[in-house]
């Protein structure tokens, strides 16, 4: 039995039968997705675009929201099976393919890479070059799409290049609507009177006709919200395709293009989406919405009403939910990661989980799939996360969830957080998780601090092992000998009369024990109304699951109770005993020589 704190326990149970599997895990992913639509669906602001009638007639209630993580793991809740027109987000994928092509140095000549300022139809050039602001408004988009293929190509080889290219970034073959081809070639009138600007300009070579043709085409590519995730998950991930594994872009194109997203992705609300939302995004005038994680996730939503700008209303509030709940703007501290999982370990009964680093969104979903890809066979589960720095309010709310299932399935579960970076420790359905705690022993004697202090900053006479060194000034370093282990210690901290910590320093000696290695022996000294003084010692770092901690348990209490608290109410500070004869370790015997010896079993 291992004592957890607060009269709490953590019973580690030996089966005497064969581990039983659990079963797979469902994941929290779809739910927190549905959770994020179900605080936009009531809102009915914003209209269909009226200059397609197509567009015009769709249906205003449709509403989906996609996910695809760089791992390819694709989550989709709501009308996630509905096709539409892909539209203006066409734009960042097509000047993506022109940057793989042809290098940003040579596409630039002919747009440039600014924010317009204007409408995304607006029949405007840059004065001097006579280029399109951006390759997100519709100029600029017209001039990349005539990029592809080269200027002799036919209209029809352009679209199906473009076409076959959107498929790989799907992984499925998608098609043209002739529909909605046909629905927005017959109000096409200002994308006409652009693409005239821009073949006067010398911009474009095709005829007019022929270059509206085809960006229409492009836009009128049939996809659904989990085709979006993945192409932008694509973007996010430098180039390949995280469910086929293809590479289709570099990296270079697929960062800058995800850069000129930032600044014109939104047109005239590029700003504003920055501020509040913070990702690289491009939205379509059928209602679709993309953003990009750079080497995290793509993710897609869906709801056709748009605002002023063109983008959609729900959409809108849909990335702002999940960049305010989930940490994904890129501005903010806490977005970047390191791996999640240091180690899973078996033992007896147990399985222990490690984690480190910055537990977001990303990191938790990635440590729930690997964990749920292991097929654990655990009758009792810990999670130590003494090495994590940090969640944020989703890793940590999905983390919780996974716990929650196994304790569900018939896991026992607990948390070893010694450093409190889990500082909420309820899971959804009201119930506490179980804490574990370090090692800790206190004790209450009759002495002044100043005395208890001296008694403790003097190892030599209370320790059975041989120590060389002082252990009673800051920065000071002593050694513990018992004959088979070492261990070396440095003084952190020296308070008089009020704290001692011990730093076991980590060594490449081969007899070190290594369970003790980076952890701290910490000694809170205060005194109570009574009069006496109470001593609160603490082994941190020394882990509840670790195979030594029983042991170095009893050892303490031993070591502390028998020995430090007689000396200390005996006010023995007599020369301290003659260590290099071996005769005070040998008085000791060798059951209490061996206590040091944790790890040694």
């Amino acid at each position: 039995m291992l004592t957890c704190g607060n009269n709490a326990t953590l019973v580690f149970r030996k089966s005497l039968v064969a581990p039983r599997r659990l079963e797979p895990m469902s994941l929290p992913v779809p739910q927190y997705l549905e959770d994020i639509l179900d605080t936009v669906r009531d809102q009915d602001g914003g209209e269909t675009a009226d200059y397609i009638e197509i567009l015009k007639n769709a249906d205003p209630d449709k509403l989906g929201l996609a996910l695809c993580t760089t791992a390819g793991h694709l989550y989709a809740v709501g009308d996630c099976d509905y096709e539409f027109s892909i539209q203006s987000i066409s734009k960042p994928f097509v000047y993506a393919l022109a940057l793989d092509i042809y290098g940003s140095a040579e596409v630039h000549k002919y747009v440039g890479v600014e924010p317009s300022g204007e409408a995304f139809n607006e029949l405007s050039l840059d004065d001097e070059t006579g280029r399109p602001a951006n390759p997100m408004i519709n100029a600029g988009a017209i001039t990349v799409d005539q990029l592809i293929g080269g200027p002799t190509i036919p209209v029809e080889d352009r679209v199906e290049k473009i076409r076959e290219y959107f498929s790989r970034l799907a992984g499925r073959q998608l098609r043209v609507d002739t529909r909605i081809f046909e629905s927005e070639m017959a109000g096409a009138d200002r994308n006409m009177a652009i693409a005239h600007m821009l073949r006067e300009a010398g911009v474009i070579t095709d005829a007019a006709n022929d270059a509206v043709s085809s960006y229409i085409s492009q836009c009128s590519v049939l996809v659904t919200v989990k085709d979006l995730a993945v192409m932008a998950a694509t973007l996010a991930n430098g180039g390949t395709q995280p469910v086929t594994g293809e590479k289709i872009l570099t990296a270079e194109a697929c960062r800058v293009t995800q850069a000129v997203m930032v600044s014109a992705g939104m047109y005239d609300a590029s700003g504003r989406w920055m501020v509040n939302v913070g990702i690289p995004a491009k939205s379509g005038v059928a209602g679709g919405l993309i953003g990009t994680m750079p080497g995290q996730m793509g993710i897609a939503s869906l709801s056709p009403r748009l605002d002023k700008q063109g983008n959609s209303v729900r959409g809108v509030k849909i990335f702002n939910e999940l960049s305010s709940a989930l940490g994904l703007n890129l501005m903010s501290s806490d977005y970047y990661v390191a791996p999640g999982i240091r180690s899973i370990d078996r033992k007896g009964a147990t399985t222990v989980v490690e984690l480190q680093g910055m537990i977001n969104f990303t990191a938790a979903e990635k440590i729930l799939h690997e964990l749920d890809a292991r097929n654990l066979t655990a009758e009792s589960l810990v999670l130590d996360v003494s090495n994590v720095t940090a969640f944020n309010k989703a890793g940590r709310k999905l983390i919780k969830e996974g716990l929650l299932q196994f304790r569900e399935q018939g896991s026992h579960v607990a948390i070893y957080d010694p450093d409190g970076a889990m500082p909420d420790y309820e899971f959804s359905d009201g119930s506490m998780a179980e804490s574990v705690k370090d090692l800790t022993v206190s004790f209450s004697v009759p002495a002044a601090p100043r005395r208890v202090f001296d008694a403790i900053t003097k190892p030599k006479q209370w320790w059975e092992e041989r120590i060389e060194g002082d252990a009673d000034e800051k920065g000071s370093q002593f050694r513990v000998n018992n004959g088979d282990q070492h261990v070396a210690l440095k003084v952190e901290e020296a308070d008089d009369g009020k704290r001692v910590v011990w730093h076991v320093e980590p060594t490449e000696d081969d007899a070190r024990d290594p369970h003790w290695d980076d952890t701290s022996l910490i000694f809170d000294i205060a005194e109570s109304d009574a009069g006496d003084t109470t001593v609160n010692f603490t082994h941190r770092g020394m882990r509840p699951h670790d195979e030594s901690y029983h042991e170095a348990e009893q050892t303490w209490r031993d070591r502390l109770r028998e020995r430090l608290e007689p000396l200390i109410s005996r006010g023995d500070e007599s020369a301290e005993p003659d260590t290099d004869s071996g005769t005070d370790a040998d008085a000791a015997g060798g059951e209490a020589s061996s206590r040091m010896q944790q790890g040694k079993q």
